[in-house]
C-alpha cells in the first residue's frame, strides 16, 4: 500500500463530488475517479445492491461506450457467484480484467469490474490495492444510507408513539379526532388536514384543521368529500400532483386542487383488517409537493393512530349501533369472499341444528332410585323380659321357622309350677267339699281350679312366644342384638325387620318439574351403582301424591314393580332409573329444562 501512486484527495477534483453522497451521478463520479487512480485502465463497471434484496443492478460504466461491456458483465456475474476477487487475463492481449467484491457488514453490497493493463506483477498488485482502497467510499456511502434510514425509521416510530399517546389523552372521541388532525398536520407540515369516516358506504367529514377559514366554503367541502370518497373506494393512497405513472383514479383530487389554486394533496385511507373505515386528506401549498417519504410517514401515522381513534369512536357508539355494526361485519364475512373456515363452521352448525330439530329420540325421565322389599315384617317383643339369645343380625338370610331370638322364661316356668300346685290343692279341696255336700265351698274350689288352669295356659303361651322365629324366607333388614344379651326388653319393642328375600319393589324420586309426564303403567330401566353393567326392567304401579324433600330438591315418590330376574338384587341398593315417556324431537328434549326456566322467569316478572 505504501507504493500506491494515488492522487492527493485535495488535488483530485472528483473528491468534492464524492463528498456529496446524495448526488444522482455519485456512482459515475466514483467510477471515473477510480479509473483515474489505476494504471492503464481501459473500462470499468460497477454493480450494486441498493435495496439489500440480492437484486444487483449496474449503476455506472466507464467510459459510457466501450467494447468491453460483455466481458465486464461476465466477470461481474462470476464474482457475484463466487463472492471472491477474480483476475482473468484477456486472450491475445496484455490486458487483464479484475473483479473485486465489496462487503458491508459481511453482506455483499457491490462488485467492481475493471479492464486494465498490467505487464508486471507490481502493477497488478498496485491496481488491486487501489480498488480495495477506493471501495471504502462505497462502504461509507452504504453505511451512511443505512444510518439515515434507521434514523428516519426511528423518527417515524417516535412520531407514531407520540401521536398515539396524544390521542389517548383525550377524554372523548370528538376531542381525540381534533387532536388527531392537528398532530398529523404538524408532522406533515400541512395547512389543512381533513378526517372523514365511512357511514353507510359514504364518507362524511368529521374533523378538520384549517387556519385559513377555507373549510367553511360549501363547494370546497363538497370537493373534499368527493376526494375522500375516491380514496376510500380505491383503498389506495393518492398524491396530487402525480410524479410517476399510475393506475389510480384522481378526478376528484384534480378538481379539489384546481379549486384551491393548484394545491398539493395527499389522501391516505384508514384500513383495519381489510376494512376501510375512513380517510385522511392532507393539503399544503403548491411549492411543497408531497414526496414518497411524506406518503410513507402519513400512512404510518394514519393507520397506527387511526386504529386507536377508531376504537374510541366505536366505544362511544350507542349499544344498538355497536350491535348492528358487529352483525353487519359478521354477515359480510359470512357472505363475502374469504373466511372459508368460518363458512364451513357455520354450515356444520346449521346442519347439526337441522338434524337435531327434525330427528326424534326417546324422551326418558331420570330419577334417583332405591330397591326396597315388597313387604316389611317387624318382629316385636311379646312380653317384657330379659333377652336370652339372639342368633341373627341385619343382613342375614333366614328360612321359615329359623329361631331369631329368645327371651328368658325361667321366671314364667317357676310361676307355672306354682300354679300347678295351686291347681292340685284346689282340686283336693273341691273333692272334700263335694264329699261333705258343701255346695258353696264346692263352687269356690271349682272356680279356683279353673283360674289355675287359665294361668297355666297363659304361662304356656308366653313361654311358647318367648322363642321368636322367622315367619317366612326372608332377609333381615335391621336388628343387631348381640350387644344386648341379658338386657331388659319391653313388650312391643321392635327387635328385627324382615323382608322377603326374592320379592322387591322400586322406589323412585322424580323431580317436581317432570312428575306430570309420569303415569302408572309406564315402563323403564334401572341401573344400580353396584351393578352398572346390568339393566333391570320395571313398570310403574303407584305415584305418591305427597311431595318429599331430598337433598334440597322437591320430589315425588313413585313406586314400581321390577320385572327382571332378581337374584342379584338386595334391599337398599341405589341407582338411577330411566322412565320411558314417548318419542320426541331431540331439540325439544334437550331444551325442555331451559324452556321451562324461561317460562317461570317470564311469569315471575311479567305475569
Amino acid at each position: 500500500m505504501n507504493d500506491l501512486n494515488l492522487q492527493s484527495p485535495i488535488a483530485s477534483p472528483a473528491i468534492e463530488q464524492l463528498v456529496e453522497m446524495e448526488s444522482e451521478q455519485w456512482f459515475k463520479h466514483w467510477l471515473s475517479w477510480l479509473s483515474a487512480q489505476l494504471t492503464d485502465a481501459r473500462a470499468a463497471l460497477l454493480v450494486t445492491d441498493e435495496t439489500s434484496s440480492s437484486q444487483f443492478q449496474a449503476q455506472a460504466v466507464w467510459p459510457e461506450a466501450t467494447v468491453f461491456d460483455a466481458i465486464l458483465q461476465q466477470s461481474a456475474e462470476e464474482t457475484l457467484r463466487r463472492q471472491a476477487p477474480l483476475i482473468t487475463p484477456l486472450e491475445e492481449s496484455t490486458l487483464q480484467i479484475g473483479s473485486y467484491p465489496v462487503f458491508v457488514e459481511q453482506q455483499l453490497y457491490a462488485v467492481v469490474s475493471v479492464v486494465f493493463g498490467a505487464e508486471q506483477e507490481n502493477q497488478l498488485q498496485n491496481n488491486l490495492a487501489t480498488i480495495e482502497f477506493c471501495s471504502a467510499w462505497l462502504e461509507l456511502r452504504q453505511s451512511r444510507q443505512r444510518i439515515r434510514h434507521a434514523l428516519s425509521a426511528t423518527q417515524k416510530h417516535r412520531r407514531v408513539i407520540e401521536s398515539v399517546a396524544q390521542v389517548l389523552e383525550e377524554p372523548d372521541f370528538d376531542h381525540a379526532a381534533l387532536r388527531f388532525v392537528n398532530v398529523l398536520g404538524r408532522y406533515l407540515d400541512a395547512e389543512r388536514v381533513v378526517l372523514g369516516f365511512v357511514k353507510r358506504q359514504e364518507v362524511r367529514i368529521h374533523s378538520q384543521s384549517d387556519s385559513s377559514g377555507l373549510s367553511k366554503k360549501h363547494q370546497l367541502v363538497k370537493l373534499t368529500t368527493l376526494a375522500l370518497q375516491e380514496c376510500v373506494d380505491q383503498q389506495e393512497s393518492v398524491r396530487w400532483p402525480l410524479s410517476v405513472e399510475h393506475n389510480l383514479v384522481t378526478v376528484a383530487h384534480q378538481k379539489l386542487a384546481e379549486e384551491e389554486g393548484r394545491r398539493s394533496l395527499l389522501c391516505v385511507p384508514l384500513v383495519e383488517k381489510e376494512l376501510c373505515y375512513g380517510a385522511v386528506l392532507f393539503d399544503r401549498g403548491p411549492d411543497k409537493p408531497f414526496t414518497p417519504e411524506d406518503q410513507q410517514t402519513a400512512e404510518a401515522l394514519a393507520n397506527f393512530t387511526g386504529a386507536v381513534l377508531e376504537e374510541k369512536r366505536q366505544s362511544n357508539l350507542p349499544f344498538y349501533a355497536q350491535l348492528t355494526r358487529s352483525l353487519r361485519n359478521q354477515l359480510s364475512r359470512m357472505l363475502g369472499p374469504g373466511f372459508l373456515a368460518r363458512k364451513v363452521s357455520a354450515l356444520c352448525i346449521i346442519a347439526v341444528l337441522l338434524f337435531f330439530s327434525l330427528a326424534k329420540g326417546s324422551y326418558n325421565i331420570a330419577a334417583d332410585s332405591v330397591v326396597e322389599g315388597a313387604e316389611l315384617r317387624s318382629i316385636v317383643v311379646p312380653f317384657t323380659g330379659y333377652l336370652q339369645k339372639a342368633n341373627v343380625r341385619a343382613g342375614d338370610s333366614v328360612t321359615q321357622g329359623t329361631l331369631l331370638a329368645e327371651l328368658d322364661t325361667r321366671e314364667y316356668r317357676l310361676e307355672r309350677i306354682s300354679w300347678i300346685s295351686q291347681q292340685a290343692a284346689a282340686k283336693r279341696q273341691y273333692e272334700d267339699a263335694l264329699a261333705k255336700q258343701e255346695r258353696a265351698q264346692v263352687q269356690i274350689n271349682n272356680a279356683q281350679v279353673r283360674r289355675a288352669q287359665a294361668e297355666i295356659a297363659l304361662l304356656d303361651y308366653q313361654i311358647t312366644q318367648a322363642s321368636m322365629r322367622a315367619p317366612f324366607d326372608a332377609l333381615v333388614v335391621s336388628g343387631d342384638l348381640n350387644q344386648r344379651i341379658g338386657a331388659l326388653v319391653k313388650q312391643g319393642e321392635v327387635l328385627f325387620e324382615l323382608s322377603p328375600s326374592e320379592q322387591f319393589r322400586l322406589a323412585m324420586y322424580v323431580d317436581e318439574f317432570r312428575i306430570n309426564d309420569v303415569r302408572a303403567g309406564q315402563q323403564g330401566e334401572l341401573v344400580l351403582s353396584a351393578l352398572p353393567d346390568e339393566k333391570f326392567s320395571f313398570m310403574i304401579t303407584r305415584i305418591n301424591p305427597m311431595t318429599e324433600v331430598r337433598e334440597g330438591n322437591t320430589v315425588y315418590r313413585v313406586e314400581a314393580e321390577l320385572a327382571s330376574e332378581q337374584q342379584l338384587l338386595r334391599v337398599g341398593l341405589e341407582g338411577v332409573s330411566q322412565i320411558y315417556v314417548d318419542e320426541r324431537r331431540l331439540f325439544s328434549i334437550w331444551t325442555r329444562a331451559l324452556r321451562d326456566w324461561f317460562k317461570l322467569q317470564y311469569w315471575r316478572f311479567w305475569g
